[in-house]
């Protein structure tokens, strides 16, 4: 009926009328219809969130305006200076000291969003943050100001925890959140000659002129140098990475499947030559039966070593896995030749193999890993070694942390053998991390294993108490040797190699000052689904780790360490 008036329709947020979509593409199909009665001026304007399930027929036939927003720091602050009102900016009681207030928390507000753009070393999770935000922040900035006073500490918690905290849902980006709002929101900003970096580039001016702050912001360099962002090179060169590997995931996607002529081989080839070599290299299965019995047997309390407990739950976890991924394997073989009916979860297998990525069946069923295919057998291989390897010759002088299907579960049992053994409960205890001097990387371990020989185990005696960990990865930041402490990314050098790590659970541990509270992920990607203790899956455990520098330089460098790299 409204169709045949000269009036127009705004439906907004289409993003949320998921159900609805489809009926309102065939409305919309109606109005092209021969019998339709439309006005001639007679208009019907849609917003939406990106969305996948909005009807591609919509879009085709309609005009589209995007609202982008803005990239980088300078359009950020253009964006938000722009929608300042003159008076309000330069009339206020606290004159100059209001004008840097607000260009702080407008600074701050861009470089979040900013942050963005390197993934997990900005934010486990990447929030949207929006300019209501902003606007919300200074709002409230100017409630509690109306007197001339600056409670500070209010302001920092209602920004920090209500404001922008009410979005953040992971604890670490919390914490982050509130490093970053503390370099630009705080008493010290008030001062002449506050910068907000290590450059002179970036600070508030000694003004209330809206025109001069906003004659500032144009002089903003055009590209933001990630010192502004507390990050290093490195840090540009990983979102170069992924920038890049966007787009090659993309073209393989668009690629067609089969090659026709030339001397190359068709996609059914590759597939079934990958099948066989991959069938070569894994066992049908971990057998627990023939374990060390020695492993197995009770103590003076009839209680098993908590370790050989989790030897177990891991070795049902990897069978499980292995099943899935040979019956797959021998079925898509069966499909190739014909034998059997390509269905759609084989075909799904079928083409991730041919992009070398890790078919959707097989990473449900296995541990998070962000491998290729090719990276991810090896690393499977090398985890069905360390297994088989601590069953035949029992528990090995350190474990590989990253070989593990469920390492909190690890985790917990080296916590529990303590407890048992010290009749303390084990709630009260904490680890206390002593970094060794002595690197160990697991492909070097398991190829002296294939060759019957020990891999360095005379350099350290196996811990009385405790355990000792290998095959970590720091992400943002680097070993000093010489110092034993955390030391700052080294140039072109991404993750380097954790050294081996002795955690010993203590119940009288009182953590030092100058520990980093470092988290440990399973994978570089750091988010994960949020459980039950309130930590994201894909988190492990804290690590204390020695620094000569202050908490606030790591967390604002995303740095923390990792069991796995992507490669």
């Amino acid at each position: 009926v409204v169709s045949t008036q000269s009036t127009g329709v705004f439906l907004q947020n289409c993003h949320l009328a998921k159900s609805w979509m489809l009926p309102m593409e065939e409305i919309i199909k109606e109005f092209s219809s021969p019998d339709a009665e439309i006005h001639d001026d007679f208009r019907l304007f849609l917003s939406s969130m990106p969305a996948p399930f909005f009807p591609v027929s919509v879009l085709q036939n309609g005009i589209k305006v995007t609202s982008e927003p803005p990239k980088g720091l300078r359009s950020n602050l253009r964006r938000a200076f722009g929608d300042l009102n003159k008076s309000d900016f330069e009339d206020h009681i606290l004159k100059t000291d209001w004008c840097k207030i607000v260009f702080g928390i407008c600074f701050f507000h861009a470089v979040v969003l900013e942050r963005r753009k390197f993934g997990p070393l900005a934010f486990n999770i990447p929030y949207e943050f929006a300019d209501s935000d902003r606007e919300c922040a200074v709002d409230n900035f100017k409630l509690f100001t109306a007197d001339g006073v600056m409670p500070w500490d209010a302001l920092q918690f209602i920004t920090a925890e209500i404001t922008y905290g009410g979005r953040v849902t992971d604890e670490w980006d919390q914490r982050c959140l509130k490093v970053v709002l503390n370099r630009f929101f705080r008493p010290a900003t008030l001062e002449k000659g506050y910068l907000y970096s290590s450059s002179e580039l970036y600070h508030a001016l000694e003004t209330t002129s809206l025109d001069a702050y906003k004659e500032y912001i144009e002089q903003l360099p055009i590209i933001d140098p990630p010192e502004i962002f507390d990050m290093s090179n490195n840090a540009n060169i990983s979102y170069q990475k992924e920038e890049a590997m966007t787009i090659i995931t993309t073209i393989l996607d668009v690629q067609p499947r089969l090659i026709s002529g030339g001397a190359g081989k068709s996609s059914d080839e590759i597939v079934y030559e990958m099948a066989d070599l991959i069938l070569s290299k894994l066992p049908e299965k971990l057998d627990i039966d023939e374990a060390l019995p020695e492993m197995f047997e009770p103590d003076s309390k009839g209680r098993i070593n908590s370790l050989s407990t989790v030897l177990s739950q891991e070795v049902v976890r990897f069978n499980k896995l292995l099943d899935v991924i040979l019956a797959s394997l021998v079925n898509i073989k069966k499909a190739i030749k014909g034998l059997a009916v390509m269905s759609e979860q084989l075909e799904a297998i079928f083409n991730a193999i041919v992009i070398n990525s890790v078919p959707g069946m097989w990473a449900d069923a296995a541990y998070p890993s962000l491998k290729p295919l090719g990276s991810w057998v090896k690393d499977l291989e090398l985890r069905l070694q360390f297994i088989s390897r601590w069953m035949d010759s029992g528990q090995p002088k350190s474990f590989w942390m990253s070989g593990f299907f469920f390492p909190q579960g690890f985790i917990t049992g080296a916590l529990q053998n303590f407890a048992r053994k010290y009749d303390v409960p084990i709630d009260a205890l904490k680890f206390r991390f002593e970094v060794m001097p002595h690197y160990r990387a697991q492909i070097d371990v398991a190829a002296a294993e294939m060759a019957d020989q020990k891999y360095d185990d005379e350099a350290y005696e196996t811990p009385q108490d405790g355990v000792l960990v290998h095959g970590l990865f720091i992400d943002s930041a680097s070993w000093d040797d010489e110092k034993m402490v955390l030391g700052d990314a080294r140039p072109g050098v991404m993750n380097p190699p954790m050294p081996v790590m002795h955690l010993l659970p203590d119940p009288e541990y009182e953590v030092e000052e100058d520990r980093y509270e470092c988290p440990l992920y399973k994978t570089a990607e750091r988010a994960g689904t949020l459980s039950t203790t309130g930590h994201s899956t894909n988190f492990v455990i804290k690590c204390l780790l020695p620094s000569d520098k202050p908490q606030k330089h790591w967390i604002g460098k995303g740095t923390a360490l990792l069991c796995q790299l992507s490669q």
